[in-house]
This record gives C-alpha cells, structure tokens and sequence, in this order.
C-alpha cells in the first residue's frame, strides 16, 4: 500500500496524520491520511496556510479556511482530477479531459470553471470546414502552476497564460511542454527538447538571466542553451535544473542556503552573494552509499530536484534525498548535521538519513514549509 510522509510546518492542521498526533511531526516524517486506490491516483499541492487533496473526483481541503484551524471541506469535480495547484487565494484545479477549474479555499467553497482567452492565430494556420468556416479547436490545458503571485497554465496548443490573459503561443506541434514550475513570482517551463524558459519577477535572480528585472514573456536560458535538460524546480526565489548528464544547476536567492552554496566565508565573518543570477554548476559530495567495487558516480548522479519556499530537495539515482535550505519548521526531515546550534537553515547539500527511496515509483512534493514523499514501501528507520 502507498503512503504519503510528511515533515515540516502544520500550524493551521492543514494535515491530518495517521495516528492522529501530529506532535511529534517536527521530529522527522510522519504519516498522512490518504485514500489511496489502485484505481485512482491521489494528487496533493500545499499553500502555506491550507492542502488540497485529491482522489479520483473528490477534492478535500484542509487547513485554516475561514477562521480556525483544522477546518475542512469536500467537493466533488465533474470529472477526474488531474492535478491541484494551491496558491495563497485559490487552488487550481485541472482534470483529465482538459478542463480546469478554481475554488477559493473558504467554507463555502464551490467549483468555478476559468475562461481562458482564446490565443491568436495566424490566416495561414487556421484550420477551415468545407463551407470555409474557420475551425477554432477546443481549449484544452495540459499543464497548472500557482505561486504566491502568478497562476500559469499551458494548453495542449502550447499556449501559456496567465490566467486567464494568453502571454505566449509557442510554435506548433513540434514544441512540447515537459514540465512547468512556479515559484512566488517566477515560473520555469522545460520542453521535450530539454529547453529552459523562464518569466515573471527575477529581481532576486530567479530567472537565470544576466539582467535582474520582470520578463512578461517565456525567455529562453541562454546560460542554459544547448544543455539538454530533463528537470526543473522553482522554489520561492529561486530555481534549480537537472541536465541529462546528471549535473546540478542552482540559481537565484540564496540567503537560507536554498541553492546548496555557502552563506558565509570560511570563519564566518563575512557574507557571500546573496543572489546568483545565473545557473551555478554544482560539485556534490560523494554518496558513499555502496562499497562495490563496480559502484559508479553515475549511479548515484542527481535524478529529480524540487523546491519549497527557502529549501532544495535534490533524489539521486542510488535513492538517496538530499536536502539544502532553511529548516525552521523541520522542512528537511530529521538527522541533519548544522554547523552551529543556533542555525537555522543548512547551506550546503546533506543527505538524509534513513531514507531510501524506490526511483522508478517513489515522488517528492514541496509546499512552502513542508515535504511529502509518495512512497510504497516503508522509507525510514
């Protein structure tokens, strides 16, 4: 049977756990209550004062909707659910069949189809009936991704919006959109050719380009360009990529240590930049999770990166998690070695103990203050 395992910030209930004690959750993970199916997949996206959870057409919310903790809801969506984005305001709510909808998470909350505004078309590419009337295909999204302050989709047209103004139409059917992430203010896309956009506020280095300041449009990483990469992540002010030769690259705010690079210099007298603008190559330390002989650094080369709001989570190839960022609220599971007691936050990549997790099921999930693993198997000791 799956479980979902959680560790991090749970002031306003926004979980429920297994044994019905969430006390000792800042000690390291801890079991969620899930409906778990074999028929259904449970899909999960967390704010940082409610969850939203899904199982088949059923949709929970949960957390600090109206005035109290631990108050929760239960709608139902007119088709099965694809995926949640939960954002500060409303959640996002995506089903197979391309449909997308939002709900305010409040008491009173109800299902509210969105109107996206129809993306422009060239003469030349317009589709015609025998009659010569123009076929306008029927809006279908792909992909949702909510931040504190942006809300993005991208249609099956490779169209992305801000909902519900269309920003950019990508060209034709040779583009295609792998994976869209959403930090507070920033989103990063990557396609199928192992291309990286990004847009929104990079005042704090977010985007990966030369130049701090706003794109409105889906600018391509040219720090980036012609390395082809296979994962994204976009934490609050900072974003991270995989590249499909197991490299790690780091880039943005890093006042917490969310990048994996040093606060301080060396006696801890003075700081290092702050923000890092473009992509930072990382040299990880060794995994030392085998003694083979045969044992290679391919097989324990970076697999999939994700990101909370001040914190990194980074899976290498072996099954082992890494982790890197602020840990006020426990964020990065338990057995963490700090430099200094008083810290708050771990400025360079440590993995973490006792997790093994299974690369071909097992997935990570970062809310804001928190971390869930979907697992399969039990993952700690």
């Amino acid at each position: 049977m799956r479980r979902l395992l959680f560790t991090g910030f749970n002031a306003f209930g926004q979980h429920e756990f297994v044994n019905g004690n969430a006390a000792d959750c800042n000690a390291g993970f801890s079991e969620l209550k899930a409906p778990f199916s074999d028929k259904n997949q449970c899909t999960i996206s967390i704010a940082w004062r409610y969850s939203a959870l899904a199982f088949g057409r059923k949709l929970w919310l949960r957390g600090l909707l109206a005035e109290c903790p631990n108050e929760c809801v239960t709608l139902e969506a007119p088709g099965d659910i694809k995926a949640l984005a939960a954002g500060d305001t409303h959640c996002l709510v995506l089903l197979h069949n391309g449909q997308l909808y939002r709900v305010k998470p409040n008491l009173k909350a109800e299902l509210l189809p969105v109107r996206l505004e129809a993306p422009p078309r060239s003469n030349s590419g317009t589709k015609r009936s025998i009659f010569g009337i123009p076929k306008v295909p029927e809006l279908s999204i792909e992909h949702i991704a909510c931040g504190s302050h942006i809300n993005v989709a991208v249609s099956s047209e490779n169209a992305v919006y801000s909902i519900p103004s269309c920003l950019h139409q990508f060209p034709g059917r040779q583009f295609r959109v792998k994976q869209l992430e959403c930090g507070h203010e920033h989103a990063v896309l990557l396609n199928g050719n192992g291309d990286v956009f990004t847009w929104g506020n990079g005042l704090r280095g977010q985007l990966g380009q030369a130049v701090l300041k706003v794109e409105e449009a889906p600018l391509l990483v040219e720090a980036l360009a012609g390395i082809k990469i296979t994962r994204i992540a976009a934490g609050g002010w900072h974003s991270a990529a995989i590249s499909a030769f197991g490299d790690l690259y780091t880039w943005g705010l890093n006042c917490s240590g969310q990048l994996g690079v040093r606060v301080m210099k060396p006696g801890g007298l003075l700081k290092e930049p702050t923000v890092y603008p473009l992509p930072q190559l990382h040299d990880l330390p060794e995994c030392g999770c085998s003694t083979k002989s045969d044992h290679s650094d391919d097989d324990c080369a970076p697999l999939g990166v994700f990101a909370g709001s001040r914190h990194t989570l980074l899976i290498r190839r072996c099954g082992g998690l890494w982790a890197t960022g602020w840990c006020r609220y426990s964020q990065l599971g338990k057995q963490l070695h700090l430099q200094h007691k008083n810290l708050s936050y771990l400025d360079v990549f440590q993995p973490l103990d006792g997790i093994a997790l299974d690369t071909t099921s097992d997935r990570v999930l970062c809310g804001p203050w928190s971390t869930v693993i979907f697992c399969g198997k039990k993952s700690e000791d």
